[in-house]
């Protein structure tokens, strides 16, 4: 009779704790997707940049552009070759990936307007890596030139993120800008250049 009990309430104990390790597991966070929690991306959950931050700043600046008279200079030019260089990160904030995705999307809104024809530099691990280490000392007409003729392009579009941070007490308000540019690969020419911004902050209620 006692191992017929032994039997059954071994397993049965096995039972309840895992119910008991379920339930537990349910009261804490769990992992969505943004399908299925709408609105997911747009509360701000820091001062920091984020996807939605720099996608409205990028295309706020690309649409200026679009309707600028160097857009106008390249349909006359019959689809001159453009490259878009990596941004300068001038904040203090670890966002290179975030602005190595912003390239991509930058070259896919250059490549449906129809108006150049884009070179990509995410094969080039090489040129990047020049580019990334010259940033410091800025754009020189001579730098402009050689990266021009080494993957034969005629036009750069390049820009930089750079912030302000204020703080007072305990509330925070940081002001983030995305400068676009574009350069003429010849003569180091600035053709275009257009500034947007936006704010975050931490407030008390």
């Amino acid at each position: 009779m006692r191992m017929r009990a032994r039997t059954w309430i071994l397993p049965t104990l096995c039972v309840i704790a895992l119910i008991a390790t379920i339930g537990g597991c349910s009261s804490g966070p769990r992992a969505v997707r943004g399908t299925d929690e709408p609105g997911l991306d747009n509360p701000a959950m820091s001062t920091g940049l984020d996807k939605a931050d720099l996608q409205r700043m990028m295309t706020e600046n690309m649409k200026i552009m679009r309707n600028s008279a160097v857009v106008q200079r390249w349909m006359q030019e019959g689809r001159p070759s453009v490259a878009v260089l990596p941004m300068r990160n001038e904040t203090s904030e670890h966002i290179d990936s975030a602005l190595n995705a912003l390239i991509a999307d930058i070259e896919t809104e250059l490549i449906n307007w129809g108006a150049v024809q884009v070179i990509s530099l995410a094969n080039q691990q090489s040129m990047m890596e020049e580019i990334r280490r010259q940033y410091g000392e800025g754009f020189d007409q001579t730098k402009i030139a050689h990266w021009g003729k080494q993957i034969g392009a005629r036009y750069f579009v390049t820009g930089k993120v750079f912030t302000t941070d204020e703080r007072v007490e305990d509330q925070r308000r940081v002001q983030y800008y995305l400068f676009l540019q574009v350069l003429n690969v010849e003569t180091g020419e600035i053709l275009f250049q257009n500034k947007t911004n936006t704010t975050k902050a931490m407030i008390r209620d």
